[in-house]
């Protein structure tokens, strides 16, 4: 890679975030990381052509047999056939571009740096995401096939391992990477027609002065499309940037959902059996106390036939006993109830295993929110439903639910001392809203058209990542839908989600 400051090459360094765990596939990515590594070591010095052509060689042959492996490993444990499918059209675009990448090189008239630096660029980017993304997808569901996993288990547990959120940011990696390497190879190109064009400039010079304006008007043209194109590289190098810390976002928010998901099934157990437990209880001591007042009954006067039980009562003030374990029993079946009701709560939000689109309530959703974040809410603001009663809508029920949360979140940090948060639903006939509102400190103008921007906060350090209402407004996009915004500062923020109650069918 080279950096615009001082196009100073910087070697790709292999971790361990690279290790997929398939050793075969690990030590052929380090082959590659190699070569490349090598191929900009000689870029950034004087070098002959037969060394270059040796490493473009050893490059390109290398990875024709890597992807050769990877695909024969693939049909090896019956790998799932999407999955194959997007991983083979992946490397024969990467190949194909590979390939024409040498040739501009060899036709180029010298080795320049303007042509290796956009090269070398590209295949450092794109075999960092195809190792994180679609290398580990696979090599996930391989490691399941080898530990004894059925090919349903195997699959879904690579598909979990991605997650829902991370397969659509990994999908538009792999499509804006396939633009991007096209649009390396256009810049090649055009740096290799513009060499050219100079060139015969420099010949045409002692010939015809006229001549010589027309060749420099087109070379200025050249320039000029040259600087639009390096312009837009640098815009899809910021998106990809952008894509990327969106995808380990998601990651995140997806293993805390897993998590909550564990701990709220490791506790559902414990809670099931005390629950069932208190209630025998509770029948074997209403079963003791009649034995205990059959006695009584059948002593008649039992000071005089059992003083030493009669004594025993009066300390322990028996009749007190015999009102209060009914209410003990009943107050610690109402403690486990709320408990079993937090842990519904807790696996209702999280969904893991909700990767598809299905029909859900969205009051209901919102309601599993409010509980889960409820110690954030308490303290600081009142939350007032005005349910319209919605029907049910076709989504991703997880994805959803992480939307009310960022904006209920939001909502929160945006009241300073003690507020208002008040949640409203509506619907039409196609579609649709959850409104979630507060009386906080509002949103100054000249931001409100950039609180969707990835990154964007004006919360101190420390306090948010600028991400939420980014991958907010993105699971909304996916869903077909909108997000509304108004604001008044000093007054408080409404944002209202508007969603299809049914998905368009996909052409």
């Amino acid at each position: 890679m080279y950096t615009e400051a001082d196009e100073k090459f910087i070697a790709f360094n292999w971790d361990n975030k690279f290790d997929t765990g398939v050793d075969a596939v690990d030590v052929q990515h380090q082959k590659l990381v190699d070569i490349i590594n090598r191929l900009g070591s000689i870029s950034a010095n004087q070098t002959s052509y037969a060394e270059l052509d040796a490493i473009l060689n050893e490059l390109a042959n290398y990875t024709v047999y890597h992807f050769e492996a990877e695909e024969k490993l693939m049909k090896h444990y019956a790998i799932d056939e999407a999955h194959q499918a997007v991983h083979i059209k992946a490397h024969q675009h990467f190949a194909s571009q590979v390939t024409q990448a040498a040739k501009i090189l060899r036709s180029s008239p010298d080795i320049s740096r303007q042509l290796l630096t956009p090269l070398l660029k590209y295949l450092t980017n794109w075999l960092v995401q195809h190792i994180l993304g679609l290398d580990k997808r696979m090599t996930q569901e391989v490691l399941a096939l080898q530990a004894g996993d059925s090919h349903d288990e195997a699959t879904r547990k690579a598909t979990v391992f991605m997650t829902q959120a991370a397969n659509v940011l990994m999908e538009a990696l792999n499509e804006m990477y396939g633009k991007l390497g096209d649009k390396t190879l256009e810049v090649m190109k055009k740096n290799q027609e513009l060499e050219a064009e100079q060139e015969a400039l420099r010949a045409l010079n002692e010939q015809l002065e006229q001549r010589v304006q027309q060749r420099t008007a087109a070379v200025e043209q050249a320039n000029r499309q040259l600087q639009s194109n390096n312009a837009e590289l640098k815009q899809l190098n910021e998106r990809l940037e952008s894509a990327q810390n969106q995808l380990l976002q998601a990651e995140k928010m997806a293993s805390i959902g897993q998590l909550a998901a564990g701990v709220a099934h490791e506790i559902n157990n414990p809670v099931g059996f005390v629950n069932s437990n208190l209630g025998t209880l509770g029948k074997y001591i209403g079963s003791m106390f009649q034995v205990i007042d059959a006695y009584a009954a059948e002593a008649g006067n039992e000071a005089s036939v059992f003083p030493e039980v009669t004594r025993v009562k009066k300390a322990v003030d028996f009749p007190y006993l015999v009102e209060d374990i009914p209410n003990l029993l009943k107050e610690s079946q109402d403690g486990l109830a709320r408990v079993k009701r937090i842990v519904q709560d807790l696996k209702d939000f999280s969904h893991v295993d909700e990767s598809t689109w299905q029909h859900a309530n969205l009051e209901n959703g919102m309601d599993s929110t409010l509980n889960v974040v409820a110690n954030e809410i308490k303290y600081k603001a009142e939350v007032i439903r005005e349910y319209a009663g919605l029907p049910e809508v076709e989504c991703m029920p997880s994805q959803i639910n992480q939307v009310f949360l960022n904006l209920l979140m939001n909502a929160v940090q945006a009241i300073d001392r003690k507020g208002v948060i008040t949640v409203r639903t509506g619907s039409s006939e196609q579609e649709v809203w959850v409104e979630v509102e507060d009386t906080g400190q509002g949103i100054a103008p000249e931001h409100i058209n950039r609180i969707f921007d990835p990154f964007f906060t004006t919360k101190p350090v420390g306090k948010g990542t600028g991400l939420g209402l980014s991958l907010s407004y993105g699971i909304v996009q996916k869903h077909h839908g909108r997000i509304e915004v108004n604001s008044e500062v000093g007054k408080g923020t409404r944002f209202r989600i508007c969603l299809p109650v049914r998905q368009a069918p996909m052409s």
